[in-house]
């Protein structure tokens, strides 16, 4: 509203103004988990064969190689100055921002903001209403797609939980486009804007001489057949999630069983395994006398 007031301008600039603000605002968040990464797929090797030691480790049951694992993978990534959670930084920070945004405008479409009727482009002048084409629906859905797709392609997913993320990030575009058709189009002025600030904040990032002045270190590419953990298709890696999930409840359930029988046996009675009690001393049994017979 502010933008609208001073500038002047239509409240579709004034949205697009606005979402470019806010996202200059979180650029710096993106240099940082561009850089972070770009480490991780760089030492993507390593950190996959460590994963998998891990993995085979506790499927068999071995916690103790799976600590060491474990340990030696923090180490690693401590050495190398990789976290996975900065890579999370900017959809953590965005989505309260989203929200914000999201909740700002329907309030105003909902009491309503009078210019709002009379400040779209084109097709949806009236940015109170849903689109009655359905075409910013669409375009919303696909311009995600497109970032979702760009997105985690650069952030090298590798993981099997990753893998399987990556495949449910590609299927969300399709399953909130019937939610879209009837959002007013101020709404989806903003999604719009978004995603493709996002779409020309990805493509620029992957210019080389821009990486270099944002000391992003450029990317590795690695033969997959050669990587630890080969890639896997949809069905195949959901299969092995749900294989490794079925086999860690094992573990654990086999693992409260154990504890619940150290218990009682250190508290209850102590289970008799031998004919005798062997901490009692047993008197040596009476031998009759020997009578010796004289001989003659």
């Amino acid at each position: 509203e502010y933008v609208h007031v001073t500038l002047g301008v239509p409240w579709w600039t004034s949205i697009a103004i606005g979402t470019l603000i806010i996202r200059l605002c979180l650029f710096p968040l993106v240099i940082i988990a561009q850089r972070n990464a770009a480490k991780m797929n760089n030492y993507l090797p390593q950190l996959q064969a460590l994963q998998l030691k891990m993995t085979e480790a506790r499927q068999t049951g071995n916690q103790i190689d799976a600590a060491r694992y474990s340990q030696e993978m923090m180490l690693f990534m401590k050495e190398k100055e990789l976290n996975p959670l900065k890579n999370m930084i900017v959809p953590l920070v965005q989505a309260p921002i989203f929200i914000s945004f999201f909740m700002g405008l329907r309030q105003m479409c909902n009491a309503p903001v009078e210019s709002l009727r009379t400040g779209g482009l084109w097709w949806f002048n009236d940015l109170t209403l849903p689109d009655q084409y359905f075409l910013l629906p669409i375009i919303t859905s696909a311009t995600l797609y497109a970032t979702i797709e760009l997105g985690t392609d650069s952030a090298k997913l590798s993981s099997q939980n990753m893998q399987l993320m990556k495949y449910v990030l590609r299927g969300l575009p399709l399953l909130i486009l019937p939610f879209t058709f009837n959002f007013p189009g101020a709404i989806l002025m903003y999604w719009v804007s978004s995603n493709f600030i996002s779409l020309i904040q990805v493509g620029v990032l992957r210019i080389p001489a821009v990486r270099d002045y944002f000391k992003i270190e450029p990317l590795q590419k690695f033969n997959p057949e050669n990587l630890p953990i080969k890639p896997k298709g949809f069905r195949e890696g959901l299969k092995d999630s749900w294989t490794n999930i079925k086999i860690t409840k094992e573990l654990e359930e086999r693992t409260r069983l154990d504890d619940i029988q150290f218990h009682r046996a250190g508290r209850g009675p102590i289970v008799k395994t031998y004919k005798y009690n062997p901490t009692k001393q047993t008197h040596p049994t009476k031998s009759a006398p020997i009578s010796a017979k004289k001989h003659e």
